[in-house]
C-alpha cells in the first residue's frame, strides 16, 4: 500500500467516525438523562480514540517520501490497531445506546 492509499484510508475511517460521532450527538438531545448519560461516557471514550487516528494520520502524513519503505509495515500496523480500537470504542457506544439505533 502506498502512503496516499494508506492515508486516503485513515481519512475515510476518521469522515465516518466523525458523522456517526455528529450523529449521535444530534440524535442525544431527544433523549432521556439516564440515556444521555450513557451517550455521554461512551462519547468520551470514543473521542480520544478519534483523536489518535487523526495523529496517526498526520505522523503519517509527515513521513519523508524516502523514507516510506522503511516506515510503512510499522505504520500500517499501528493504524490497524487504532482502527481496532476505533471500531471497539464505537460497538460499545452502540451497545450503551442501542435504543437511540433502533
Amino acid at each position: 500500500m502506498t502512503k496516499d492509499e494508506l492515508l486516503n484510508k485513515i481519512q475515510s475511517t476518521i469522515d465516518e467516525q466523525q458523522a456517526k460521532l455528529t450523529k449521535l450527538k444530534n440524535k442525544a438531545k431527544e433523549e432521556s438523562q439516564e440515556t444521555l448519560d450513557d451517550i455521554r461516557e461512551a462519547i468520551d471514550d470514543l473521542e480520544p480514540k478519534l483523536e489518535q487516528a487523526k495523529a496517526k494520520a498526520l505522523e503519517i502524513a509527515e513521513t519523508a517520501d524516502d523514507k516510506w519503505d522503511d516506515v510503512k509495515d510499522s505504520l500500517e500496523e499501528g493504524w490497524d490497531e487504532i482502527s481496532a480500537k476505533l471500531e471497539k470504542g464505537w460497538d460499545s457506544l452502540t451497545s450503551a445506546v442501542k435504543s437511540i439505533f433502533s
